[in-house]
């Protein structure tokens, strides 16, 4: 019962935290460790110089026959799985692991078009957070990327004993629904959450020839 309940406050204070750091912003970049615009620039040069001088190398990285490019931290390692069963064509998994940083991506074969996308971004958090109690949504937005829209939803997992947050987007690419997420540990935040959406409005998204 101890243990019940402590992990019932340690939820409860989280969730105060996380409150209590999106109150006090006036906007949603406020409490960002740098712009989204900041993020971008520096993916455009390679590198960025954060507030406290740590620098951020990135790479420009492929997917799916090259018709997506996107630049990455170079912290995060592209995975091989041996034996995967689904098709690694389809989906690109990098990781962190000393940060807890997880980032992927997955090419439906289920068809979707882009009016929606709204629709079909919420359902997957609705089947998420069926599965995950944990879950909780902390924000939805829309993202205007090349004549398309990419839908995306932030959301908090309260988890013992590192609560962590994740940002989960989808978009209809080829007549079909390309879903991916980014995963971090809850005090990462104000840097993965611009990180996330630079990444995502710096792709080059190409259409098949």
């Amino acid at each position: 019962m101890t243990e019940h309940w402590d992990e019932f406050f340690l939820k409860l204070h989280h969730q105060q935290i996380l409150k209590e750091q999106l109150d006090v912003a006036e906007n949603d970049e406020d409490w960002m460790l740098v712009s989204i615009e900041e993020a971008i620039k520096g993916m455009t040069k390679g590198s960025l110089i954060l507030p406290d001088e740590q620098e951020i190398q990135f790479q420009a990285l492929h997917f799916f026959d090259h018709t997506l490019t996107m630049s990455l931290p170079d912290s995060l390692i592209p995975e091989v799985r041996v034996g995967q069963s689904k098709d690694p064509s389809k989906n690109f998994v990098a990781q962190d692991k000393r940060g807890g940083i997880l980032f992927g991506l997955h090419q439906s074969g289920q068809q979707l078009a882009p009016e929606q996308v709204e629709f079909y971004q919420q359902q997957i958090f609705e089947q998420t957070s069926r599965v995950q109690p944990a879950m909780k949504l902390v924000e939805q937005k829309v993202l205007h990327v090349q004549n398309a829209i990419i839908g995306c939803y932030e959301s908090i997992f309260l988890v013992s004993p590192s609560p962590y947050y994740q940002v989960g987007f989808v978009r209809s690419w080829h007549g079909k629904a390309l879903i991916g997420s980014c995963q971090f540990k809850l005090e990462d935040a104000p840097l993965w959450v611009p990180l996330t959406y630079a990444m995502l409005l710096s792709a080059t998204w190409s259409e098949l020839s």
